[in-house]
């Protein structure tokens, strides 16, 4: 018995009595198919199914030059020490990618950051039609190949450097200047002067955000006052007590939560009393223990944002995309403001 004949769109538009233009929206393009009353789209649909349709791909790549898949790059487990999905940040930014897509005719196809670099290859062969990059940062080996991809990408929290004399480069990124801001002044207002930090990693465009940020509010600090470190919170009690044994500190203000929460099991050793801020923290993580001043970042609209800016420079309705997602303020859990 010989294998069944595909149904094309021509067929499901005869069978359902509609142009395969209409058709072709329902199925294709639901945000052109507002106009259609919801009882004829669900009539494509359950016809769809009844008589197994399937979309040719190679034909929509060269009719409409769209393969409608998006692609998401994130860096490998070797390069970020565990799996990507233990990243609470990177959870969120998926919720919104997720929630922007319903809707769309796009698909998203994960990508891991691997030594042999094949994505430009992907752009020109239309296997992709646009590119999110999570978690580059400037130190990285491959960093240069994806600043000189031509096709259109969106770096996702980390603000590139396209280097001098190159065109501006496409990201979305939390406001961290914002962070910074928020949390030194509002602890300057609260009467801390003598400031350190514990910094995170040195090689994340994150770091020259926060410096500016906190120089918004008049905090500048030493070489002696920082600390770069590895995130965890060994590492931050370690650094912290490191610090207030060598100084009269009277706040610690940390990257992450982890490090906030390491400063201050090394304050209570050394029964030091001093006010701590975070500048990158999230509601959801948040642990009853967490007394501390910390930004709260919209990790999920981050992710809403990337799909609706990526689409945008698709269809030719965006030249730039360089967007800050505002951040919000909590201290013992409760909001205080933007």
């Amino acid at each position: 018995m010989g294998k069944p004949r595909n149904c094309t769109i021509r067929d499901l538009a005869r069978y359902v009595g509609l142009s395969t233009c209409t058709v072709s929206k329902v199925l294709n393009h639901p945000s052109e198919a507002l106009s259609i009353p919801e009882r004829t789209q669900e009539k494509v649909r359950e016809a769809a199914r009844k008589l197994n349709y399937v979309p040719n791909v190679n034909a929509q790549r060269f009719f409409m030059r769209r393969s409608f898949v998006i692609g998401l790059l994130v860096p490998s487990q070797e390069e970020m020490g565990h799996n990507v999905f233990h990243d609470t940040h990177f959870a969120d930014i998926m919720s919104g990618i997720e929630q922007a897509l319903k809707g769309t005719a796009y698909h998203l196809l994960l990508l891991f950051n691997h030594p042999e670099f094949r994505y430009a290859g992907m752009f020109s062969s239309g296997l992709l039609d646009g590119l999110l990059i999570w978690g580059a940062h400037r130190s990285e080996e491959y960093r240069e190949k994806l600043v000189e991809l031509t096709g259109p990408r969106i770096f996702l929290t980390s603000i590139p450097d396209s280097g001098k004399d190159a065109p501006p480069l496409h990201y979305i990124a939390s406001d961290y200047e914002q962070a910074a801001e928020g949390i030194a002044g509002r602890l300057k207002q609260s009467g801390c002067r003598d400031f350190c930090w514990l910094a995170g990693k040195p090689d994340t465009s994150i770091i020259s955000q926060l410096v500016s940020g906190m120089k918004r509010a008049g905090v500048v600090l030493s070489p002696s006052a920082i600390r770069y470190s590895d995130y965890t919170e060994a590492d931050g009690e370690k650094l912290a007590e490191e610090l207030l044994r060598n100084g009269h500190y009277d706040v610690l203000v940390a990257t992450a939560p982890q490090l906030a929460r390491g400063a201050a099991r090394a304050a209570e050793k050394l029964k030091r009393n001093i006010r701590i801020g975070c500048f990158d923290g999230q509601a959801r993580t948040r642990k009853p223990s967490d007394s501390f001043l910390c930004a709260q970042t919209d990790d999920v609209e981050i992710g809403k944002c990337a799909i609706e800016q990526l689409l945008a420079l698709l269809e030719k309705k965006a030249k730039l995309v360089q967007r800050k997602i505002p951040v919000s303020f909590a201290e013992n859990g409760f909001l205080i403001g933007k």
